[in-house]
């Protein structure tokens, strides 16, 4: 086999034009990709919550975030609000496991604190308002806190007086827990 000398003048300008051209088109091609890509489902920041749609909103949540936001315009007349939690269990067996939902005024007062708890199935809780006016409510949807993560997949449904938006995580489905016995 014939040894190929080394010629540091032709790997040189190879260097460059990677440097020159490639890592500014591939800069390039995340960018576009960041810009052209779907915004998150929900927010972890409750200075930025996403807002929510009329429809049914959906998310996983687990207990290694601190929450997610939301908020939504609501009023005058009568909102219904429609929620659902599926815990995800651990190791693949369901645990009993709640999940708080902290409705919130514009001023910061919080309105109701629904909790719901799920072992196994899918749970629901409904809740309901006769708005006099007009105004901005905000969502904190959080997990209990453990040693163990835990969460699970959760819906939100907004009917009645809420003002029009694309509901938000359309996908999304249930995460599944890796079972603690693999066949």
């Amino acid at each position: 086999m014939k040894r190929v000398p080394y010629l540091p003048f032709i790997e040189r300008p190879i260097a460059c034009v990677l440097v020159m051209v490639v890592k500014p088109a591939l800069c390039l091609r995340l960018w576009t990709g960041a810009l052209a890509g779907r915004a998150p489902a929900q927010s972890t920041d409750p200075r930025r919550p996403t807002v929510l749609g009329l429809g049914v909103n959906r998310a996983n949540i687990t207990n290694d975030v601190r929450g997610h936001y939301y908020t939504f315009m609501a009023g005058p007349g009568h909102v219904d609000v429609e929620l659902a939690f599926k815990e995800m269990g651990v190791f693949g067996r369901p645990l009993p496991q709640h999940l708080n939902f902290d409705f919130w005024n514009a001023d910061g007062a919080r309105l109701s604190r629904i909790e719901v708890l799920s072992q196994g199935g899918v749970a629901h809780r409904h809740t309901g308002a006769d708005l006099p006016a007009r105004q901005r409510i905000s969502l904190a949807v959080s997990t209990q806190w453990g040693a163990i993560k835990v969460g699970g997949y959760y819906e939100i449904e907004l009917k009645g007086a809420v003002e029009a938006a694309a509901p938000v995580g359309a996908d999304v489905k249930p995460a599944q827990p890796e079972p603690l016995v693999r066949p």
